[in-house]
């Protein structure tokens, strides 16, 4: 009987451990854009003076000033009028029939009652409106974005190189033997 030899062979495959490999890194910086920008309100004025003017509504200077001018007016008149009167009763009164002052309180008394009133129409002068548009102010920032990407110029790799081993997996073998009536129980 015999059993021819076995070899075997063991085999390791080698490895590459990418693991070890440092990626690229980003580094970046980014700002936000803004607008910076707003808008302001739109302004209406509306100047009804010159309308409450024409109603008799005034401002205090314009009162002032009005009733200053009236007042210089009046007493200019008065005096006017008082100068021309006593000029006609110095030259009228010495006269016979003439009775100055009886007829100048006739006249007041009577132009009372004889004064037909005075109607004015005006036109109504329109209201002063101005209006300020609203603005768009500031200035926008466009923002900002900063990119840098940081690499190794080698990788980091890790090798695991394979091999192999050859090894008897059975000896081989030869046997003999001879037997002579008998039973052989080995065979």
């Amino acid at each position: 009987r015999h059993q021819l030899p076995q070899t075997a062979i063991r085999t390791q495959r080698g490895k590459l451990d990418a693991s070890a490999m440092t990626p690229a890194q980003l580094h970046g910086n980014i700002e936000a854009a803004q607008s910076n920008q707003g808008a302001t309100q739109p302004v209406t004025t509306i100047d009804d003076y010159p309308i409450r003017y024409t109603y008799g509504a005034r401002k205090l200077n314009d009162l002032t000033r009005e009733f200053g001018q009236k007042g210089i007016a009046d007493v200019r008149e008065a005096t006017s009028r008082k100068a021309q009167e006593n000029w006609e009763r110095i030259d009228n009164d010495g006269k016979p029939g003439h009775n100055e002052i009886a007829q100048h309180a006739y006249n007041e008394m009577f132009s009372k009652y004889s004064a037909t009133p005075l109607v004015e129409f005006e036109l109504m002068p329109e209201a002063e409106i101005t209006v300020t548009p609203s603005e768009v102010r500031g200035d926008p920032d466009s923002g900002n974005l900063t990119t840098e990407i940081e690499t190794t110029p080698f990788p980091k790799l890790h090798y695991t190189a394979g091999g192999f081993e050859t090894y008897m997996k059975n000896d081989g073998f030869i046997r003999r033997w001879i037997t002579m009536d008998e039973y052989d129980i080995y065979a």
